[in-house]
Order: C-alpha cells, then sequence, then structure tokens
C-alpha cells in the first residue's frame, strides 16, 4: 500500500465518516461492522482513521465551547448558541478538509507511534471468573477488579501473590497487561519479556504483542517492530507494517 499517494481512498474516508457520524441505515451499518470484524486490513484503516476523526473532533468542540463562553460572558448578558447544527457541520467539514489535504500527516507528526498504540491498543480482556471454590481466589478476585478497569487493585493483589512465589505464566502475563493498562509500560515490559525467559511460555503471541505494543508507547519502534514480528496474530502483522521509525 503506497500510504504516500493515499492512506485511505475517498470511498473509505466517505464510509468511515458517515459510520462515525451515525448516519448510516440500519442495513448499511450491519454491513460495514460485519465488513470489519471480517477483514483485519479495513478494521485496522477504520482504527486509525477513527482515532484522527476523534482527535480533530474533540479540538473542534474544545473550540465552539470556548467561542461559546465568551459569547457568554460578553457583557455579562448570555447567549445562546443560534444554530448548532451549522457548528456541527463545521467540525465534520476540517475532519472533511483535512483528509483530503492529506491526513496521512497523522502518522508523520510528532508521536505518531504513540498515537498507532492509542489506535490499536485494547486491554487483554482477561479470564472468567468463575471463583467457586477454587484454589486461587485470590487470583480470580483480582481478575474481576482488572476486569472492571481497576488496575491498581489488580495490580496489588497479583503482586503479594508474586511476592509468596507464585511466578507461573498467567500471572506473569496478567501482571504485565495490568501495568500496560495503568500506563505504565516499564513495568509491563518487565513482565512480558519474564514470560520470554520461560521454557515454552503460554500466551506466546498475545505476549509478542503487547511487549511490541508497550514498546510502541515508548516511542521505540525498533524494539515495537522486533516483538511484533514474532507474533502470529494477524493485528500484529498490520500494526507492524505502520510503524514510524
Amino acid at each position: 500500500m503506497d500510504r504516500e499517494e493515499a492512506y485511505w481512498t475517498k470511498e473509505e474516508q466517505g464510509l468511515f465518516e458517515r459510520y462515525l457520524m451515525e448516519q448510516m441505515e440500519p442495513g448499511e451499518k450491519t454491513g460495514f461492522e460485519s465488513s470489519i470484524a471480517s477483514d483485519p486490513t479495513l478494521n485496522a484503516k477504520f482504527l486509525e482513521f477513527k482515532a484522527l476523526f476523534r482527535a480533530i473532533e474533540e479540538a473542534g468542540l474544545r473550540h465552539a465551547m470556548e467561542e461559546f463562553h465568551k459569547g457568554v460572558q460578553e457583557k455579562g448578558k448570555e447567549r445562546r448558541l443560534v444554530n448548532t447544527s451549522r457548528a456541527v457541520f463545521r467540525i465534520a467539514a476540517t475532519i472533511a478538509l483535512l483528509m483530503a489535504l492529506g491526513g496521512v500527516w497523522y502518522f508523520y507528526a510528532p508521536n505518531a507511534n504513540e498515537r498507532l498504540f492509542e489506535a490499536y491498543y485494547v486491554p487483554d480482556p482477561g479470564l472468567p471468573t468463575v471463583m467457586g471454590n477454587s484454589d486461587n481466589y485470590d487470583f480470580y478476585r483480582a481478575m474481576v477488579a482488572y476486569k472492571k478497569g481497576d488496575y491498581p487493585f489488580a495490580i496489588e493483589a497479583w503482586e503479594k501473590l508474586r511476592s509468596k512465589g507464585v511466578a507461573n505464566d498467567t500471572l506473569y502475563y496478567f501482571l504485565g497487561s495490568a501495568h500496560l493498562a495503568n500506563d505504565q509500560p516499564d513495568k509491563g515490559i518487565e513482565y512480558f519479556e519474564g514470560i520470554l525467559e520461560k521454557e515454552n511460555p503460554a500466551f506466546t503471541d498475545e505476549t509478542f504483542f503487547y511487549l511490541g505494543l508497550a514498546y510502541l508507547k515508548k516511542d521505540e519502534a525498533q524494539q515495537a517492530r522486533k516483538y511484533l514480528k514474532e507474533s502470529d496474530l494477524e493485528k500484529a502483522k498490520v500494526l507492524v507494517e505502520k510503524i514510524k521509525d
């Protein structure tokens, strides 16, 4: 794919914009969602477009709110936005214009790799948490917290298990996952690399993938590529081609 000439086609841009702006009919929306679910390349392009779209949308809305508040403060009189739809249209037009002028600037801007991280990173969903009378009650209690997004609680509980001598691949993998989700890529790397030091480790493809993402977040492109190339996950293969030095 020649990203320099056109990363997204005009048809893809229009399709992605209509979906994100909720302008699709139910049938078209269902078909689009089926397409991105079955086509990893299209899904990757959509995720990257979505990240850019949301960033510009946020900036546009922030500007609109600033202008609104200026109006409210003017002469101590309250003013209302005359036509909200126009403001939304201007934001959408700005997005379309940026796309037409070469939205690919996004991937060559500072911190492009960290933006790629944000587009591709989703925390590992975790393990089923049917605890019952399991001897691993403490582990699964922390897993419940992890799946709810309470990463500090999960980390603390799992660290206690580790300090008691538990050092299996599963514990290390989820400690790495929790630290990465908690915006601590260095600690995540420590645990992920610890797994790879073991003989015939579990979660191998997932570990390589998240290890690559952790280095991507740190903007260490060479290391990110190194580990992503080792993963057999399709999303890792797609992502490794997009990383910029």
